[in-house]
């Protein structure tokens, strides 16, 4: 317990660090309540630390919605796709938010991988999070697009891979152990 209670503290700073992210790419961002399609088909992986702060959120909902829940866990583990809904995604929204993994909390802007590459959003392709200034055709970021829709600045490229937040100072600091990173599949 005293562990999620650290993680807790973790999670508080990394908000608000996003929170500033979130705020500085805004002009380039779709994403709205109601919007899951980050949270229909995916991997999602998460360390054991953040699993765990999942299901203390879990043991938090009411008795019909867990049951609703572990229907389609249980789907995801007989199933053979690799690419699966997230369990906790119920009506278009996530039924634990507030315990949500780190990559849940980082996708919607542009990041780099743990190999140095630069990743965007894969709802781009919907006409999503940075569609407009995106050319399919280069597979990048357009200048050109970002000047012809006129938007105030370039967008910029953080560095948000788990294994880098979970190496941030204050992770050190508060003695986190995030454990093994697996696919929440995985995990389940």
């Amino acid at each position: 317990m005293h562990q999620l209670k650290e993680y807790e503290k973790f999670l508080f700073i990394l908000d608000g660090t996003l929170h500033t992210i979130f705020e500085r790419e805004k002009e380039y961002l779709c994403c709205k309540e109601g919007c899951s399609l980050c949270c229909e088909q995916g991997e999602y992986p998460i360390s054991d630390l953040e699993f765990e702060y999942l299901m203390y959120g879990f043991k938090t909902l009411d008795e019909d919605l867990q049951k609703k829940i572990n229907k389609t866990i249980e789907e995801i583990k007989n199933s053979d796709e690799r690419l699966h809904i997230c369990p906790f995604l119920v009506n278009k929204k996530c039924s634990l938010y507030k315990y949500r993994p780190i990559i849940c909390r980082t996708f919607g802007v542009i990041s780099e991988n743990k190999y140095g590459k630069l990743t965007i959003p894969f709802c781009r392709k919907e006409g999503l999070n940075y569609s407009k200034v995106f050319d399919s055709e280069r597979k990048m970021i357009s200048s050109e697009l970002v000047a012809k829709y006129n938007y105030s600045k370039e967008p910029t490229a953080y560095n948000l891979n788990n294994e880098n937040i979970m190496n941030l100072d204050i992770a050190r600091d508060l003695n986190l152990s995030f454990g093994e990173i697996r696919k929440m599949k995985d995990q389940l």
